[in-house]
Formats: C-alpha cells, structure tokens, sequence
C-alpha cells in the first residue's frame, strides 16, 4: 500500500508526522519536538501506533452535515478517507493541533452583522462559503468563522451554529440552557443568539491573547475512545479522568463544578452531555490542566420525549433520583453533604432565575410562547 503521509503542527511549529501504512495509523514525533499532541500520547522516540486514527486526531473531524457537505464536494477527486479528510480541513481544524500545512485565513465577518442578519439563508450561504474551513465536530449543524468584532476592532473566533427543522428553535433552546448553566455560576463561553433566532454563536476558549492555542482534550480523547464511542462511558469514569488529569491543587474544587454541571444536565433534561461534551484545557501538560468551560447543552426531552442520559451513573442510563445523585457526589466526587446541598440550592436556584429570563423574553416575543412553555415545563425545579 503506498504510504500517506500528513505534516502535525502545534501552534504553527512542525510537531511530527501522521502516517497510514500496512492498515495502521503511525504518528512520530519530530526529534526536536517540545510540545505533546495529546496529554495521552508524551513526547517519545517511538511511534504511536494505532488501528484507528488516533482519538487526539479525530477528535475535530466533521460530522454530520459538514462531513456530508465536504464528502459530496471532493469524493470524485480523492477518496474522503480518514487522512484525506485530515487533508482538506487539516489547515482550519478548530484547535491547536492542525494538519498538511498552515494557513492565516484574511476572510472574516463582523460579529454585529451575524447577530444583526436580515439574510433569510445567511447560515447556508455561511456554510457554502466556509465549510472546509469549518473543522468543528458535531453533528448539529455548525461552522467556524472569524469574526470582528467592531467595538474592540480585534479578530476573534466563533463558532455559529444553526438548527434544522426537525429541531425547531434549537438556537432559542441552547441560548436558554447555557444562560441557566451561567445562573448556577459555571464557566461558560460567550454565547449570543441572533436577532431572528436562526443562530446560536459561541465564542472560543481555545485561544490565548497572544493568539496561540490552548491544549483541548474532550473526554473521547482522554479515555482511549473514538468519536462514535462518545455515548459508551460513564460518569464516574469521567470524574476518574478529572482526578488522573487535573493538578491536586485544583482537583476538589474542578469535581465540585463537574457535579454541578451533572445536576444542571439532569435539571434542564440534556440527554446529550456525552464525552465530546466535557473537556480539559492546559497550556503544557497535566500540571496546569484544568476543567474547560461548559459547552453545548440543550434540554434534548423537548424533541424526544423519552430521551435518557448520554453516559450511565450506577452501571444504567436514567434520569435517578436524588439518593443516587448523592451518592455519586460523595463516591465519585468526594463531596461532603454539606457541599452538596450547597450546589443543589444553587442549581435550584439558577432555575428559577432562568425561568423569570424566559418570561421577560415570551413578553416580547410572543411568536415563540408555545415553545418556551414547553421548555420551561420541559425542565425541573429539582431532584425527586
């Protein structure tokens, strides 16, 4: 079989080399490398070698309609492989780790002119334009754009993502989830929600002043699993991850903010926090990792009634009651029951909080009432 070979970059620097021979994926560090690719894959002299692509390499490859969008465009001229499409999107890949070569983009949009659309099809045009420089995983429709913003006159990273119709106000739907996970005092990235509801733009958190890339690993990558695995974990393993990973010196205080998180899941019914879901940032390695801002929660049981949890608790996928909530707080996360009151009264609260939010907004957007009731009832108030 003749061998393909990409280039592995890490913040512009020639890292090492991806390579598919004898039906293995082999990756080599360069011998004057200085930075890992993954903090699961340390600087050595010997390959990684791995059936698969490597979970770190995969971790950013398209998904639904952005792999389809990009498969159907170049199909005739390269079979859309694993390596190929590593190929294609290796230059605009969302992160630090990037493939093939480099390339400063100059295209961008002000941030003002997304939020502020009077385009009807602004994000299909979007996704036209800029879908092989949209190396964003999911499967919901999203895309990676740089945009300007004009009060500050810097360029900054979004990702805009959109909502089909059988999702219906999917933007309005995640807005309002992360404006909960804010109210319960959890990092989250910027995010707005454009005037017509079409969109759902989140800020990067990825990126440094000086405009280097932060380390990202989401829980895929730190288990060993593939992207389609991303349902087959569980939550205590994920909070195993955070205490292998995360420096002692943060590691109480990073569970106490994963179990908030869980709760808040469980409160807005997201049956869709799975390991792509929950992630790590560091700058080096494991002593300055920690937990990465909450991301990409939407209450799922709005469009599936009898939607469950994407990872189990206790060896099942339900949405339990609290005396399993509890346990898991104490066993897997090491925290006290008064801490763990603490945290339930703030999510209880971060709730209600968001709710009033939603009825300020129905006032003035009565053409969305029905859904916004459904979501609020779609929500509890809290744990049985």
């Amino acid at each position: 079989m003749k061998e393909k070979t990409l280039k592995v970059f890490i913040n512009k620097e020639a890292t090492g080399n991806l390579s598919y021979e004898d039906d293995q994926h082999i990756f080599n560090y360069k011998e004057n490398a200085s930075s890992v690719v993954s903090l699961t894959m340390p600087i050595r002299q010997a390959s990684w070698n791995s059936k698969k692509l490597h979970p770190i390499f995969e971790m950013n490859m398209p998904e639904g309609a952005l792999r389809e969008a990009i498969k159907n465009h170049f199909s005739k001229i390269h079979k859309m492989d694993d390596l190929n499409f590593l190929k294609l999107i290796g230059p605009y890949v969302l992160g630090r780790v990037k493939f093939n070569k480099i390339i400063d983009s100059k295209e961008n949009l002000q941030l003002e002119n997304i939020l502020h659309t009077t385009k009807d099809n602004l994000f299909e045009e979007l996704m036209q334009k800029f879908a092989i420089r949209s190396g964003v995983s999911g499967v919901q429709p999203k895309l990676l754009l740089s945009a300007q913003n004009k009060t500050t006159m810097q360029f900054e990273h979004y990702i805009v993502k959109s909502w089909e119709k059988h999702y219906p106000e999917l933007a309005l739907n995640e807005y309002f989830c992360m404006r909960a996970i804010h109210n319960a005092s959890l990092l989250t990235p910027e995010f707005y929600l454009s005037d017509d509801r079409s969109m759902f733009i989140m800020k990067r958190f990825d990126i440094q002043d000086n405009g280097e890339y932060i380390g990202f690993e989401d829980m895929c990558v730190l288990t060993a699993r593939a992207t389609d695995e991303k349902y087959d974990g569980s939550y205590e393993e994920v909070a195993r991850v955070i205490k292998d990973v995360i420096a002692p010196k943060q590691r109480k205080e990073t569970l106490k903010i994963y179990f908030t998180a869980l709760i808040m899941n469980h409160l807005l019914r997201n049956g869709d926090g799975h390991l792509k879901n929950y992630g790590v940032l560091y700058e080096n390695d494991y002593e300055d990792a920690r937990l990465a801002p909450i991301y990409d929660v939407i209450t799922t049981t709005i469009y599936i009634k009898k939607d469950i949890p994407a990872l189990k608790i206790s060896d099942a996928k339900l949405w339990f009651k609290e005396k399993t909530y509890k346990l898991f707080a104490k066993q897997s996360c090491n925290i006290n029951n008064k801490e763990y009151n603490e945290i339930l009264d703030t999510c209880y609260k971060a709730i209600q909080d968001t709710k009033k939010e939603i009825d300020s907004y129905k006032n003035k957007n009565q053409n969305v009432a029905v859904f916004l009731d459904m979501l609020k009832d779609s929500w509890k108030d809290k744990l049985e």
